[in-house]
Formats: structure tokens, C-alpha cells, sequence
């Protein structure tokens, strides 16, 4: 651990149970980390864990972005036009306190101690701040919060404060949307907003509209409070849209009105109802690792309250935490946190993926601005469903986006047997997305081959044949036409309806097989060892245990072209396609692309460490397993790359359960239902995970003595262990041996 990382974790605890992060302290230089660490979110609003008393851009809505005009000396044909921003909108922390009628200024008093708490349990985050006054006596002020996980835009709080013999008074207020951050050199935080951000509307007492000028929408913030015994209770509504500024003012001020009605105490026990519904599946721990376990639980936290609820939003790189990545879905949302949800909150990865189908058109748009007659093309990174990547290189010449999704729907269909999904919705994404490998590709003797790429690996760029990409895409192909072919044997119909819709061509699925059965997945003899590339492996090797520490991130001190020319990779690429396409590789051949390409990987991307975690378990590398089981689980925690106060780092997030449940447990779906290969790795007792199937929850626990396995509700579960079939009944539990 680095000094900067144990400085992090200074004044960070668990309690003794493992259900609440406790954060000590109140120091400036951190406190955009812990506002990040403590944020609350539910898919629709985002809250971070800022203090009352000098809260700033602390609110985040889901539905409430700026759109720029994207600027560039030399703009070609098909370039991105603009930029979808979230922004941050009006201020609902604002609080002032009078001491015998006078406002105290906190800029002026000492913060002796802050101790803020992170019930996981509940989602309900509380505070308790001591200030030194000029007059040396010590004013503390009690705060908890909570944001209702059904998805409302609202924020609930309840304050109070201590201070003998004066007479105290506090004053809930809103303040207007302070401006976004600024451009930045780090391609990862922020554009320049050219609008000036949001334009206020109307502001009352309680009560705030504004606009964005350039997307149009609209923000109302309304809050009400009233005193129940010592406490101050404030419920905040907002409501976002296009609809005009009467129509934005009442809904969020009946949303206030609503939350303020329900109650403090009534809202956290539908709080912890819900919460517990959903650990309850989760179920996960490790035992002897009671820090590792709340870890694992924290990040499950925020990946579960962040994700979109309503099928209008879905999960931004950074969730809805900070302004990192402007807000943007990027591929990692199908590839990392779906499968995570699709297994442990199906409705939350069903609703993710009607936000995709709800921007399919958006995504016909793009294929078109890319010149390709025909299909969809899910932009690199967006909200709105547009194109926002301004550097195609290592943007828009990702398409293997097209096959996160294509995966994503694949697994969560698979998962969860919801084929009303797949034919309403599913199926037609798949064929539209499909039909672009066919336009991307094409023959050279009996091989497909796919040109002008860019794979998960952006220091290499623009190349041919990349493997993740091609594997994906044959998956995908395939995919795609057996749904087509399911989908035409059970609901006729329904198929003739989205057969004449698409206008699909007479052979074109079976072009799919035929493209599918021949794609080239390119690999070097002489070396024995699979490609990333066509031509990656004739490159230079970039010397990383020699650069200068002070170089990393590359992105960030080296051109792209510099990068573009040497063996060097970002972050997991074919090792990624290992794990998710991997099941027709020799266990021989992925150690031999796990030795050569660790070497070669900087994880300057924290999407890296969690791919290489599941595939060094699933080759024998333990202590490399656990060490970076061990980098993706404390990513944000430990605040590792740096910019933890941009945000956490969802995928990474994600990662850490896939590390573990995938890595240690071995779990792999199959097409035909999943299995498991669990191992327990060295200095470890055992661990837990749950997780749903088809309806049924299913309970594992894995130590040295063997794999038990336990179907707690639902249909009988038919699964494999070790490539044994086995059977459970509900209620029932089954226990095996290890593999040696």
C-alpha cells in the first residue's frame, strides 16, 4: 500500500458487524473523496456525502444534462457533433445556524471533529460535527440523510445541534446549481460548458427552477421541513424534463410534500426492507476478512443504488457520485455491472437494458453518421443515446460496445428465462447490432476478418482482427440467430411482425452463422501464443519496469501514437476475452496469454486488475488472483488512481464481485444454464455469495472442506460443479468436494 493510499485510510473503520463504514475527520485535501466514498444514490438522484454547513455540487439527477457543441480546428464527416454533460443542479444541503439569533460562520469556526457513518444496511448516512465557536464554546450538529431506493428524486434529512446555554436555531435552504467543472487536461473529468450552465426560472421561498440552454431541460427543486421534537426534518423534491416550469415546480413540490408526510422513521424502515431484500440475495462474505467483506459490500452498494431504475437511465462510469466521465454510459455498464445485477437485482439489469432500447433509434442514427447503410451502433460514450466521443480512435472504433450490449442481453435473458424481454425487446437489438459486424468485416479465403478497430485496449488503436473483438462478435453473431431462430418457433407472429420491421433480407441470418463459423482469431505460431492483434505482436515491447513512476498514468504523459506504436496495454484486452469467450480455450493456451500479456498491462484503466483476477484463478495464479482481487476491491477505498473525488469507479466496483464469484468461485454461465469451479485461494478459510437463477435463489458457500450448495426458494436449480451435473430441490442443499 502507497504512502497516498494509507493516508486515504486514515480514520476509516468498519463497525464490529461489518455493516457500516465509519469515516473519521474532517481534512479539506480529502474531502472530495469522502463526499465521493459516503455519496447516496437510487438510480434516479445522486447525493454526496458533503457537510451540510458548506455543502457545494453536491446533487446529481440522472435525467438532467447539459448538451455542448463539440469544437474542433478540422471537423470531418461523421465527427461527433455534441456532448451530453451531467451537470450538477440546484443545492439542497444548504443550512444555516443561528446562535442566539446570530449566524455562525464556518468559515471562521474550527472543525474539531466530524464522524460521518454509512449504514449499508439501510442506506442511511449519519453525521455528527463538533465546531469550536470564536467564543471557544463548541457547537455539535446531528445529521442523517437517506435517499428512497424506489427511484424518487428525493432527499430526506432530519438535523439537530447541542449548544449549552444558547439558544440554537437551524435554517434548511436551496441554493441554485453551481457551475460544472471546469476543462481538464485529465481527458477523464470534464469538457467546457459553452452555456454557462443552468438559467434560473423561478425562485421562491423552498423553491428553485432553472434550465440548461442548450438540452432544454428543465429543473424544479422544492423543499418543505417542518420541527419534530429536536429535530429539524427536510425533504427535498426534484423533479427534470422538458415540460414547462409550472409543471416541473409542482412535481417536485409534491414529491417534498409526499416525503415530508411519509416521515424520517417511516421512510428508513422502507428503507431497510428493501435493503435487506436485496442482501439477503447478495449474501456475500469472506470469512476471516472482515475488512475485505465490507469492502465487497460497500461497492455492491453503490453499484446497486447508482444503476437507473426507469428504463430512461441506466449506469454511468462514475454512477451518479460525481461529475467523472461527464456522466456518461460507456461499454463497461453490459460488460462489468450487468452481469453483477442481472444475478443478484434482475429488475435493476432489466431496466438498464430497456434505457438501450429505448435509444436503439439513436443508435441506427450513429451507424448512419458512420456510413454504414444499414443496423445500429450503440455510441462509445452518451447519455441521451448520441455519439459524445470527440477522439474516434479510442472512441467510436470501440464497436465492440455492440457486443457488451449484445452480451449483456444474452446473459440477462439467460439468467433470468425473461423471454417477454427477448422477443419484445432483446431480439431486435441483437439483429440490428449484428448486422454491423457483417458491414465491418469481410472475406479473405475461408476466414472473416473485422478491420479498423479498437478494442478494450486503448493504447492500441484502430488495428485489425483484434481478438476481443472478434470473439465477441461471434458470440454475438451467434447469439443473435438463435434467439431469431427460438424466437420463430415460439411466438410466429411476434417474428413476422419484427422480421417485416427490419426488413431482413432473405439469408441474412444465415450470413450471421456463416460470418460467425469463420471469423479469424488471430494467433502467432511462432510464439504459440494468441494475438491481441493482427499486428500487435510486431511491435516494439514497451519497457513498464522501467518507466518512471511519476510517468503514469500513460494516457496522460505520452501521445496516443507513441502508445499506438509499442506493445503496451491500458488495461486487460485479450485476457478480457478469455473470461468472457473464453470456454473454447485450452487451460494451457489462456496461461500462456496470461504470462506474456501481464507483463505488458499498466492497469492504468481500473477496469484491468478484475479480468486479470478470474483468469490468474482460473490458471493457478493464486497469489496473483488475490493480489489484484485485493486492487479492484479497494480501488475507491484506497482511492488508487487518484480520482476517487471525481467519483467512484462503478465497473471496478462491479469487478470485485465478479473477481470473486467468477475468480474464486469459478462461475461461468454457459448457454445451456451456468456452472462452477470454486477453489478457496491460500490464506483464505472460505467465502459466501448468493445469487438468483430463473427465480430461484441459490446460496454458496465455499471452504476447504468442500462446496455447499443450497437452494433457498424458487424451482429446482440444474447447475454443474466441476462438470458434475447437480440437481436441488428448494430448500435443499448440496455438498461436494473441491477440485484438487
Amino acid at each position: 500500500m502507497g504512502r497516498a493510499e494509507r493516508d486515504r485510510r486514515q480514520g476509516v473503520t468498519f463497525s464490529d458487524d461489518g455493516w457500516t463504514l465509519v469515516i473519521a475527520g474532517d481534512d479539506s485535501d480529502r474531502e472530495g473523496w469522502v463526499g465521493t466514498i459516503l455519496a447516496l444514490s437510487n438510480g434516479s438522484i445522486g447525493v454526496r456525502g458533503a457537510i451540510e454547513e458548506r455543502a457545494r455540487a453536491s446533487t446529481f439527477l440522472a435525467e438532467a444534462y447539459e448538451q455542448s457543441p463539440i469544437h474542433y480546428h478540422e471537423r470531418l464527416h461523421g465527427f461527433a457533433e455534441r456532448s451530453d454533460t451531467r451537470v450538477p443542479v440546484a443545492e439542497p444541503l444548504g443550512l444555516r445556524v443561528l446562535v442566539d439569533g446570530v449566524p455562525v460562520d464556518f468559515g471562521a469556526a474550527e472543525a474539531v471533529q466530524t464522524i460521518r457513518a454509512l449504514d449499508l444496511r439501510t442506506g442511511l448516512l449519519r453525521r455528527e460535527s463538533c465546531w469550536r465557536l470564536a467564543d471557544g464554546r463548541h457547537l455539535t450538529i446531528h445529521a442523517e440523510r437517506i435517499v428512497p431506493i424506489d427511484g424518487t428524486p428525493v432527499l430526506l434529512r432530519r438535523l439537530r445541534a447541542e449548544l449549552d446555554g444558547a439558544d440554537v436555531a437551524l435554517d434548511s435552504f436551496l441554493g441554485p446549481a453551481p457551475r460544472a467543472i471546469g476543462q481538464s487536461d485529465d481527458p477523464r473529468i470534464g469538457v467546457h460548458l459553452g452555456s454557462g450552465g443552468f438559467q434560473t426560472e423561478q425562485a421562491d421561498a423552498g423553491l428553485i427552477v432553472e434550465r440548461l440552454p442548450g438540452s432544454g431541460i428543465g429543473v424544479a427543486a422544492a423543499q418543505r421541513s417542518h420541527q419534530d421534537d429536536e429535530w429539524l426534518v427536510v425533504a427535498t423534491g426534484f423533479a427534470a424534463g422538458a415540460a414547462a416550469s409550472d409543471a416541473l415546480r409542482a412535481e417536485a413540490e409534491s414529491r417534498a410534500e409526499r416525503a415530508l408526510r411519509t416521515g424520517f422513521d417511516a421512510a428508513l424502515q422502507g428503507q431497510h426492507e428493501a435493503f435487506a431484500a436485496f442482501w439477503d440475495r447478495a449474501g456475500v462474505s469472506i470469512e476471516g476478512e472482515s475488512e475485505t467483506s465490507a469492502a465487497l459490500r460497500v461497492n455492491l452498494f453503490h453499484l446497486f443504488t447508482s444503476a437507473g431504475r426507469d428504463g430512461h437511465s441506466s449506469a454511468a462510469a462514475k454512477g451518479l457520485t460525481g461529475e467523472g466521465y461527464e456522466g456518461h454510459y460507456f461499454w463497461d455498464t453490459e460488460a462489468f455491472m450487468l452481469p453483477v445485477l442481472a444475478l443478484i437485482a434482475p429488475d435493476v439489469a432489466r431496466a438498464m437494458l430497456v434505457y438501450r432500447f429505448r435509444t436503439l433509434d439513436a443508435a441506427r442514427a450513429n451507424a448512419r453518421e458512420l456510413d454504414h447503410a444499414s443496423g445500429a451502433l450503440y455510441a462509445w460514450r452518451t447519455i441521451a443515446g448520441r455519439e459524445c466521443s470527440a477522439h474516434y480512435p479510442s472512441g467510436s472504433a470501440q464497436y465492440h460496445i455492440n457486443a457488451a450490449i449484445g452480451f449483456a442481453i444474452g446473459f440477462y435473458a439467460e439468467a433470468s428465462g425473461d423471454d417477454d424481454f427477448l422477443f419484445a425487446m432483446g431480439a431486435e437489438m441483437l439483429i440490428e447490432t449484428a448486422r454491423l459486424w457483417l458491414a465491418l468485416g469481410d472475406w479473405h479465403a475461408d476466414s472473416f476478418h473485422i478491420h479498423g478497430v479498437t478494442g478494450p485496449d486503448e493504447y492500441t488503436a484502430l488495428v485489425d482482427d483484434n481478438w476481443y473483438t472478434n470473439r465477441m462478435a461471434q458470440k454475438h453473431l451467434r447469439l443473435a440467430r438463435r434467439v431469431a431462430d427460438r424466437m420463430a418457433d415460439a411466438v410466429p407472429e411476434q417474428w413476422a411482425s419484427l422480421s417485416r420491421k427490419l426488413v431482413l433480407g432473405d439469408g441474412e441470418l444465415e450470413r450471421f452463422s456463416r460470418a460467425a463459423d469463420a471469423l479469424h482469431l488471430p494467433y502467432d505460431v511462432a510464439r504459440d501464443i494468441d494475438a491481441q492483434d493482427a499486428s500487435f505482436l510486431s511491435k516494439p515491447r514497451w519497457d513498464l519496469a522501467a518507466a518512471p513512476k511519476d510517468r503514469f498514468p500513460l494516457l496522460l504523459h505520452y501521445h496516443p501514437m507513441t502508445l499506438y506504436r509499442h506493445q503496451v496495454c491500458k488495461q486487460a484486452d485479450l485476457v478480457l476475452g478469455m473470461v468472457l469467450g473464453g470456454e473454447e480455450v485450452s487451460p494451457e493456451r489462456k496461461r500462456r496469454v496470461f504470462d506474456y500479456y501481464e507483463p505488458l498491462t499498466t492497469h492504468d484503466s481500473t477496469l484491468s486488475a478484475s479480468s486479470f483476477a478470474i483468469l490468474a484463478s482460473e490458471v493457478g495464479e493464486h497469489e496473483a488472483a488475490l493480489r489484484f482481487f485485493r486492487d479492484t476491491t479497494f480501488v475507491d477505498l484506497e482511492d488508487q488512481h487518484g480520482n476517487t473525488d471525481h467519483g467512484v469507479h462503478m465497473a471496478s466496483l462491479a469487478g470485485s464481485w465478479l473477481a470473486l464469484v467468477w475468480g474464486f468461485g469459478g462461475f461461468r454461465p454457459s448457454g445451456e444454464g451456468f456452472g462452477f469451479r470454486p477453489q478457496v485461494p491460500p490464506g483464505w478459510t472460505g467465502y459466501r455469495f448468493g445469487m438468483c437463477w430463473r427465480g430461484s435463489e441459490l446460496r454458496v458457500r465455499v471452504d476447504r472442506e468442500g462446496a455447499c450448495y443450497e437452494v433457498v426458494a424458487g424451482p429446482a436449480l440444474t447447475f454443474a460443479h466441476n462438470g458434475e451435473t447437480v440437481h436441488i430441490e428448494a430448500g435443499r442443499s448440496w455438498a461436494m468436494a473441491l477440485a484438487q
